[in-house]
Formats: structure tokens, C-alpha cells, sequence
């Protein structure tokens, strides 16, 4: 059975004032933010890699987030509509420093034909 699944992983601040997201997008490589669609804030977003797990973290307590404010947000897309997937190590990294909770988007090859 080969193993179709693509698996991205990304840390989000789902809170940020706009300094909080301009700090964020200079002081994280690869950091993104967009206007929260329901909020009057801002939405970070870093993909999740092992040379930015400190940066994160820094942030994070620099900033003073509440853990409530941030997620680890799971994304996988499958050719076929298999049922499991591996989470990467990385997640149980950054888990060790910021438990926050963890939300998962999983599609399908057949969810798309829809």
C-alpha cells in the first residue's frame, strides 16, 4: 500500500493585534498573517520546522499569548480515502513547549470531485 498522504503542519496565533503580527512576520522566517474573516484581529501563521520551533516559542512568550489564542493546525490531503495518517515528530516538539490544542483539516481526492 503506498502512502499517498500529504501532511502539512503549521503553528497559528489566532488573536494578534496588528504589532503583534507585524513583529511576528519580522521576527519568524516564513511567518504570514491575514485578518481573522469573524474578528477584529489577526491570524499568524508559520509553517512548522525545526528551525523556527524557538523562534516561536520566543514569541510566544515575549508576547504574552494566551494559550487559548494559538493552535497547531493539521492539514492532510490524500489521493485516495484512506482513514490514518501520521502526524510528523514535529508537532510532539513544539507540543513539549506550547500544549496548545490541535485542529486538523483532512481531505480527500473524492471530497474534491464533490
Amino acid at each position: 500500500m503506498v502512502d499517498d498522504t500529504k501532511v502539512e503542519v503549521s503553528f497559528r496565533f489566532l488573536n494578534l493585534d496588528k504589532f503583534q503580527a507585524l513583529t511576528l512576520s519580522r521576527e519568524v522566517n516564513d511567518a504570514t498573517y491575514e485578518t481573522h474573516a469573524q474578528k477584529d484581529c489577526f491570524i499568524g501563521r508559520i509553517l512548522l520546522k525545526e528551525q523556527n520551533l524557538d523562534d516561536i516559542n520566543h514569541f510566544f512568550i515575549r508576547q504574552k499569548v494566551d494559550i487559548q489564542d494559538c493552535d497547531i493546525f493539521i492539514c492532510a490531503q490524500s489521493q485516495s480515502h484512506s482513514n490514518t495518517f501520521n502526524a510528523p515528530r514535529i508537532v510532539n516538539q513544539i507540543l513539549k513547549d506550547i500544549d496548545c490544542k490541535l485542529t486538523f483539516s483532512v481531505t480527500s481526492a473524492e471530497d474534491r470531485k464533490l
